[in-house]
């Protein structure tokens, strides 16, 4: 799944055959499991915003790159780990040496082979500092990673190497349980190093200026054009298994018309929103998909206002804020989706206890924190008001200047002017590369923000609150929670049922504090038509993945 680093809007996915469009010639072959394929097997993905590039060391998101980026493993069904471009992977005692085997049949979609050196020279090039790369924390763990993201060493010292041309080896500072799990992002994918020097500044701009690891390679596309084609990769090891013809990713036009396209049977699926729910959700073919992204009220520990400094650091005032909010008024008032009530910061669905089986959300123990409770929230703004005496009491929301932003800072505001006495929410609309830039930069009072977890793990979540976190933007300090996370991190896999209890001491210890305030997980509504088939949906990590989709008669 994306990673929503702050302030994105409910974003999806509308799918279309292009009827007509690079016709086959192929008869009617069976597939997989479920009936006899079309004879045409062109798929339209539509999507929010075009990227201004495909190159995986600089991207924000790579939802959009799975169908032709490949790395040692793919993120299959129910999250579960599949094949991917190594044959074998051995891993030491201790659990902190990996070693890969690249399959011999690996190929660019040029035909070349995949060596391990090519992952060495993408690994290191993603986290070199100079490289900028937004996802460059996801590193952390691999031997000297952390200290080469801080500038301290250089990125020729990654514990990553190439024994031999498919000989792989990892290691790293301590065990990590979800490391393998975490190889199947994107961002793990290798590079080459020959197209890189090649095309400079203008590598991953265009379809030509990369080559392509995964089923599918681009062969219509430059940067920002609202509209990617790919073709099948022929040297792909595992092509027998890729079954589109092509695959073209086209941004949006309008809610309206692309729901009176599906009506009219030129659309597969396409995303509701707003009163295109209700209207649509006892048709057969309506399903809801959830994923592992959190919508939460951010704050700011350090701005530079006087009386809002001492309000946020006020404890009894944040839990006053939390349970103000009632929050299946927000989403069926604001949203009006399907989009589920929190029961602390990890999402449902995320992660399952090994042992119980039981999901890690259902386990959080302060559940109570984030759930509407107008008495208590009473209580608690009257004991901060009389702790603090302030002469007014007003804080600044930040949002992106999105339709379901604007939407949800309004409901907020309306909650909580209701239920605190002398309270005043001021909201302030600015355009999402602003927001993702004051929250960089600490610059808010209060800010509309989200977190979608990258892998699987409620670590994905947790980690972003520490206090070397670069996305902990509010700059919350907790040394029992700091110091809870890095025991968590150096935990051996063999340690599960400790580790999951310290997961969870780490996230009550976040809600009782309010460090954030989670507000909903997102859910999307859609129309899809039955007759798309092999397509992997994921809660976590790269959400959709066309690898092995076809469309049945």
């Amino acid at each position: 799944m994306k990673r929503l680093l702050s302030v994105l809007g409910v974003l999806g996915l509308t799918l279309l055959v292009l009827t007509g469009c690079h016709p086959s010639t192929q008869s009617a072959t069976k597939s997989d499991n479920k009936g006899v394929m079309l004879h045409n097997q062109n798929v339209t993905i539509v999507q929010q915003t075009p990227p201004d590039t495909v190159d995986i060391s600089k991207v924000t998101s790579f939802s959009k790159l799975r169908s032709s980026t490949e790395g040692l493993f793919r993120q299959g069904k129910n999250g579960h780990l599949v094949a991917g471009l190594a044959s074998k992977t051995q891993v030491s005692h201790n659990s902190t040496i990996y070693d890969f085997t690249i399959r011999q049949n690996a190929r660019w979609s040029n035909g070349q082979p995949i060596t391990a050196q090519d992952f060495v020279y993408s690994w290191k090039r993603t986290i070199a500092k100079s490289t900028h790369s937004v996802n460059a924390n996801l590193f952390a763990g691999i031997k000297n990673a952390t200290a080469i993201r801080r500038g301290q060493l250089p990125a020729s010292k990654l514990g990553v190497t190439a024994v031999s041309a498919h000989h792989l080896r990892v290691t790293l500072d301590h065990p990590i349980a979800y490391f393998k799990t975490l190889l199947a992002y994107p961002l793990f994918a290798p590079q080459s190093k020959t197209e890189v020097q090649r095309y400079g500044t203008r590598y991953g701009k265009r379809a030509s200026t990369q080559l392509y690891s995964g089923p599918f390679k681009l062969v219509k596309w430059r940067s920002n054009c609202k509209t990617r084609v790919l073709a099948p990769n022929p040297y792909y090891w595992d092509k027998r298994h890729v079954y589109l013809h092509r695959l073209t990713i086209t941004t949006a036009t309008s809610l309206k018309t692309d729901l009176k396209n599906y009506r009219a049977g030129k659309l597969d699926e396409v995303q509701l929103f707003d009163n295109q729910i209700t209207e649509n959700k006892n048709q057969p073919d309506y399903l809801v998909r959830p994923f592992s992204s959190m919508r939460f009220i951010s704050y700011n520990f350090k701005t530079t206002n006087k009386t809002a400094d001492q309000l946020i650091n006020n404890q009894d005032a944040r839990l006053a804020i939390s349970h103000a909010i009632n929050r299946k008024t927000l989403i069926n008032n604001a949203l009006k989706n399907a989009s589920l009530a929190p029961k602390g910061l990890v999402t449902a669905g995320l992660s399952k206890n090994v042992k119980t089986k039981a999901d890690f959300a259902d386990q959080q123990a302060a559940q109570s924190t984030v759930k509407g409770n107008t008495a208590l929230a009473k209580k608690e703004w009257q004991q901060a008001q009389q702790t603090l005496h302030l002469s007014h009491y007003s804080l600044t929301l930040t949002v992106a200047n999105d339709w379901a932003s604007k939407r949800v800072a309004t409901n907020i505001k309306h909650q909580l002017e209701t239920k605190l006495n002398h309270f005043d929410v001021k909201i302030r609309t600015v355009r999402t590369s602003t927001a993702n830039r004051l929250a960089l930069n600490g610059q808010y009072q209060l800010l509309l923000s989200s977190w979608g977890a990258d892998y699987p793990d409620p670590l994905s979540f947790l980690q972003i609150m520490t206090a070397n976190s670069r996305f902990n933007y509010g700059s919350w300090q907790n040394k029992a929670y700091n110091n809870l996370i890095i025991k968590i991190s150096n935990n051996p896999t063999g340690n599960q049922l400790n580790r999951w209890q310290e997961m969870l001491d780490a996230e009550k210890l976040l809600m009782t504090n309010q460090a954030v305030t989670p507000l909903y997980q997102q859910a999307d509504s859609y129309l899809s038509n039955p007759k798309l088939n092999g397509v992997v949906y994921n809660i976590s990590g790269v959400v959709a993945d066309y690898k092995s989709a076809y469309l049945v008669k």
